[in-house]
């Protein structure tokens, strides 16, 4: 399955969720999965998604919150699993689209070889599994316990599109308007 496909799989089985997305697939994924819904999109921030996931899970406690990562970002930002299985948020669940390269700046390969599942359930609060079909990876988003990992392993596409690099402010009016925070007067969506 491609990073796409894994996303498309994703989302039918979570669509109320709230989701943040990592710079780079993960974003691209997203909006091409979603038709660039009310997401947040990390434009530019490497290794943050899953930092910015645990604030968005804490202050919307009510909504499962789906974490859309790169293996690139969470190599980059990896002490922020232990952050997760610590706080326990029980809303949250992180997926790790795991292409084994870091795909947005030419495909180097990673040095994971798959291990991300492995390392989160090293962890005694984290829950994780893996997935390889989109049929796995919908059965994997609806039966992981929260807080949780999923590593759907991925091949390793081309250049994707649409564009991961996004417009701040347009994605912040927009994923405040899905988390039902009222708009603030001078917040007008702009073209991505």
């Amino acid at each position: 399955m491609n990073s796409v496909e894994a996303t498309v799989a994703v989302l039918a089985a979570a669509p109320e969720a709230l989701y943040v997305a990592s710079l780079g697939t993960a974003t691209s994924a997203l909006r091409e999965a979603s038709d660039d819904g009310p997401h947040f999109y990390f434009g530019g921030a490497m290794g943050c998604a899953l930092g910015c996931a645990l604030g968005v899970a804490e202050r919307s406690p009510e909504r499962d919150v789906i974490c859309l990562l790169g293996d690139g970002e969470l190599l980059m930002s990896a002490g922020s699993l232990w952050s997760l299985a610590g706080l326990a948020p029980p809303n949250l669940l992180a997926i790790v689209l795991d292409n084994s390269a870091y795909a947005i700046t030419g495909g180097q390969p990673t040095v994971t070889d798959g291990r991300f599942a492995r390392a989160a359930a090293a962890l005694d609060s984290l829950a994780s599994a893996e997935a390889s079909t989109p049929t796995d990876t919908s059965a994997r988003v609806a039966d992981t316990p929260r807080p949780g990992l999923i590593q759907a392993n991925v091949t390793l596409d081309g250049p994707l599109a649409p564009d991961p690099f996004v417009n701040p402010d347009w994605v912040l009016t927009r994923f405040e308007a899905a988390c039902g925070v009222p708009a603030r007067p001078d917040s007008t969506p702009r073209s991505p």
